[in-house]
């Protein structure tokens, strides 16, 4: 169908006239510019019919947001008592004069705007703000202004040029971004007077080597992504306060020799391409408590003595370099226990494992040298436990051994003994000597048999030879007792003083076979 009108267009410009087909042609070109206009146009008729901001309070701040709204200027009817404006993604050319009227602005959002002009001079009287917005806009060239902002960002402009002295009269400013522009180099008093400058951001720009400028109170200087390719021994000497210095994605290849700080804490050469450094490399940054080396191109493994003059060294990453553990190494063991030793330096541990040789790949440092130069202490390593336990079996095995030998060697040969024996008592009364078990006994030691017995005389008194028991009772009995002979068992009878138990010892000689009573 779309080939038919087509043809049917051809026909009728061969048809028509030469100004006719002009006209026709001039109006193809001006319809489309037509419906743009007009969908713009219609999108501001509706807008005006809808309040243009909206207002709203946040964290006790009152907020006027503005954003994308194709403003030019400020509409009619703001509260100028608010703390927050938020004009960006609109058509500003250049500042409104309205804004002076906004005299509590304590953060003013001009980002994503058209605007290249200097700081117009009320902004010197908005004594409450703190925080100036003006990324993603036309500059190409600051020039110097003045206010009390203590934040501003000029960050994805074009700024290729920066007058010296620009940032004096910002006596408040603590915070400037000027990332993301097109500077090539800075004066060495740019920013002498902001002594209150503690951090610069100039990342995405286009050093070659790092900017020298003399600043007293700067603690943080970002140079990521720069294209600097050169470090210089005194890069950084003119800054006397210096805390953190990020130099990552650039394309620096050495370290100089005794680059020097000595306010430095944290430097980041992460992702550049860096190979080798020495002894000397860090030996003038005694306050060194951060180093960041990933992604450079390390193989050989550092000796620890090239942090021998970092004592306050507390954390080094690493991760991202393709380590050789081939040769001699001595680093591989001592290196490793330096760094993952507590308190840890690398909290990942799994960077610091080998890329080659083929026979260590992907071991950590360690196990690297322990399969390289003590490849016999891997065994001895994996069968420590079981050896242990097989010695403490063999042990007990030998030592029952030996004490069943030596029990039999030690026991005493039996003495003879004589045992006296108490007629009277229940039990005799062994002496210290050892008693023979089984005592050989004669005829005439032997006791009487049954029919003896009966043949032997009747006792008409009780055997006092058996124990006597005397009973303690109430003090009104103590003169009695209860016999426990056979014929007073149950007979009391007053005990004379005169009359006592008659206690006789029977001893009996085991050698000679004797009886004596």
């Amino acid at each position: 169908m779309s080939e038919w009108i087509g043809i049917k267009c051809d026909i009728l410009l061969f048809l028509m006239d030469p100004g006719d087909i002009i006209l026709v042609t001039a109006w193809m070109w001006l319809l489309p510019l037509v419906v743009q206009a007009g969908t713009i146009r219609r999108k501001r008729e509706e807008r005006d019919d809808i309040s243009p901001c909206l207002t709203y309070k946040l964290n006790s701040l009152i907020h006027i947001d503005c954003t994308n709204r194709d403003l030019t200027e400020l509409p009619d009817g703001l509260n100028t008592n608010v703390q927050v404006l938020l004009l960006s993604n609109n058509d500003f050319m250049s500042f409104p004069s309205q804004l002076e009227q906004f005299t509590q602005l304590q953060i003013l959002d001009f980002s994503a705007n058209h605007l290249s002009t200097p700081l117009p001079s009320y902004m010197e009287r908005l004594h409450q703000l703190h925080t100036l917005n003006l990324s993603n806009n036309n500059y190409d060239v600051w020039m110097t202004s003045q206010t009390k902002a203590r934040k501003l960002d000029l960050s994805k402009n074009k700024i290729n040029n920066i007058e010296e002295g620009a940032f004096n009269q910002f006596t408040e400013l603590r915070h400037l971004d000027l990332s993301e522009n097109r500077i090539r180099d800075l004066p060495l008093t740019m920013f002498q007077s902001t002594k209150n400058l503690e951090t610069l951001l100039l990342s995405r720009n286009y050093f070659s080597v790092i900017p020298k400028f003399q600043s007293h109170s700067l603690k943080s200087l970002h140079l990521s992504n720069c294209q600097i390719s050169e470090i210089h021994q005194n890069s950084i000497g003119e800054m006397v306060s210096l805390v953190e210095l990020f130099l990552s994605m650039n394309a620096i290849e050495a370290i100089p020799d005794n680059f020097s700080s000595n306010t430095l804490q944290e430097l980041d050469l992460s992702y550049n391409d860096i190979d080798t450094i020495n002894d000397n490399s860090f030996s003038s940054l005694p306050h060194l408590a951060v180093l960041d080396l990933r992604g450079n191109n390390f193989k050989e493994v550092w000796s620890t003595s090239h942090f021998a003059s970092n004592p306050f060294l507390r954390e080094v990453r690493v991760k991202g370099n393709r380590w050789s553990c081939e040769g001699f190494h001595l680093n591989l063991l001592l290196t490793y226990e330096f760094l993952t030793k507590d308190p840890p330096k690398v909290t990942d541990t799994g960077s610091l494992i080998c890329y080659s040789p083929a026979n260590v790949t992907q071991m950590s440092w360690q196990q690297a040298y322990i399969r390289t130069w003590h490849p016999n202490q891997e065994v001895i390593v994996s069968y420590t436990s079981l050896a242990v336990f097989i010695g403490v079996i063999i042990g007990v095995i030998i030592t029952s051994c030996i004490c069943r030998t030596l029990i039999p060697l030690s026991s005493p040969e039996p003495v003879q003994q004589t045992t006296v024996l108490n007629v009277n008592g229940p039990n005799p009364q062994p002496t210290a000597e050892t008693v023979l078990l089984r005592v050989p006994l004669h005829e005439e030691d032997l006791p009487p048999s049954y029919d003896e017995a009966l043949l032997m005389p009747r006792l008409n008194s009780s055997f006092h030879s058996l124990p006597d028991f005397v009973e303690e009772e109430e003090e009104d009995r103590r003169r009695y007792r209860r016999s426990r002979s056979i014929g007073d068992l149950t007979e009391q009878r007053p005990r004379t003083h005169d009359r006592r138990s008659t206690r006789r010892t029977l001893q009996i000689n085991t050698n000679n076979n004797d009886n004596e009573f």
